[in-house]
């Protein structure tokens, strides 16, 4: 019997969670249903996919399912949630501000507004209205005002469930009425397993697929199910990769073209910048003979390779330097200008001029 079934069995709940790996929140939650002592306001934190929105709509569906041992997964009230149909469960999510640059997208005071009027509204057709707030670190300051009015003088039977990376992010006003649950990385071993259990990977492909993700379900069963997922990864790995051997003028074109993308939209140079630091962690991993450590653990051979090119200070300045890339980028620093620098690094990463 798999460990996170076993763990729900031994609490006495025989409900249909879908999220994986995150056993003590999941565990916190089913009994803060079963008791009637949920909170009227949750703040999930963590990394992307790690099954933040997967546990609220998971809440939502015990909070409104028709049967006693709740969420029976079945029912139709939790099938109209699983199909985001049903009359009392609001999303906002930043995802449907599709026509919008990725760097401009808020949570505007009109979307706040409506949801204020819904919550005050009695229950349509379930028992407890829910509003998951997927980008809680992107609210203007009106909507966030109006926000914080209604989780001050929250209305009966309504749950909010805000939806964030880092709670650093969140206005600190907005963090403190919320009960803070922290979604962390699953061991590596255990979602192995997992994968291999939902029948679509063999062993070699479970554990590089864990490896892979950082430890994240929801990035590993993404790059299980859809093909084009990895295969963009690898390709935005091996643009990386290239760069070590790359020549100035190569670099620099590299900085220029993912200033571009990341003026039309920024997700996915972060995104290819968490990856160059992944790539640039295992270096340093395996030069200390830390290889049981390796992420990207498909390409032990080429990682040992470019270890033999840097002593360990020069690669942990390259490391350093796309953190604090990363960290410039969000603070809307000349993206042109950090990008730079940071291909710089690799140009004399002995002089680099950072700090741990």
């Amino acid at each position: 019997m798999p460990t996170w079934y076993l763990s729900m069995w031994m609490m006495g709940y025989s409900q249909v969670w879908k999220v994986f790996g995150q056993d003590t929140l999941l565990n916190h939650l089913a009994a803060a249903v079963k008791k009637d002592t949920f909170h009227h306001a949750y703040l999930f934190t963590g990394p992307e996919r790690t099954g933040k929105k997967l546990m609220a709509l998971d809440l939502a569906k015990a909070l409104n399912c028709e049967f006693k041992d709740a969420p029976c997964g079945e029912c139709d009230s939790c099938k109209r949630i699983d199909s985001l149909m049903h009359a009392d469960i609001w999303l906002v999510d930043l995802a449907q501000h599709g026509d919008e640059p990725e760097n401009k997208k808020t949570i505007k005071n009109e979307e706040i507004e409506e949801l204020q009027h819904a919550a005050n509204l009695p229950p349509f057709e379930g028992r407890t209205r829910v509003f998951i707030i997927d980008g809680a670190e992107a609210f203007t300051s009106s909507a966030a005002n109006r926000l914080l009015k209604i989780l001050e003088e929250p209305p009966p039977r309504v749950v909010f469930v805000l939806l964030a990376e880092s709670g650093e992010n969140v206005l600190p006003t907005i963090a403190s009425r919320c009960q803070q649950l922290e979604f962390r990385h699953v061991a590596y071993n255990d979602l192995e397993e997992y994968l291999l259990q939902r029948g679509k990977v063999d062993e070699d492909e479970a554990k590089m697929l864990a490896h892979l993700s950082g430890g994240r379900p929801g990035w590993a069963i993404a790059a299980m199910e859809d093909e084009n997922f990895l295969a963009d990864f690898l390709e935005t790995r091996n643009r990386i990769l290239e760069l070590y051997s790359a020549s100035r003028e190569e670099r620099f074109d590299y900085a220029e073209n993912a200033a571009t993308r990341f003026a039309v939209d920024r997700k996915p140079v972060i995104a290819e910048l968490k990856c160059w630091q992944s790539l640039t962690r295992d270096i340093l991993f395996v030069q200390y003979g830390l290889e049981e450590k390796v992420i990207n653990c498909d390409i032990l051979k080429q990682l040992k390779t470019l270890a033999g090119l840097y002593d360990p200070i020069e690669i942990r300045n390259i490391l350093v330097a796309v953190i604090h890339a990363r960290h410039q980028l969000y603070r809307n620093v000349n993206p042109r200008l950090v990008l730079e620098a940071l291909v710089l690094a690799l140009e004399c990463p002995g002089e680099v001029p950072v700090k741990i």
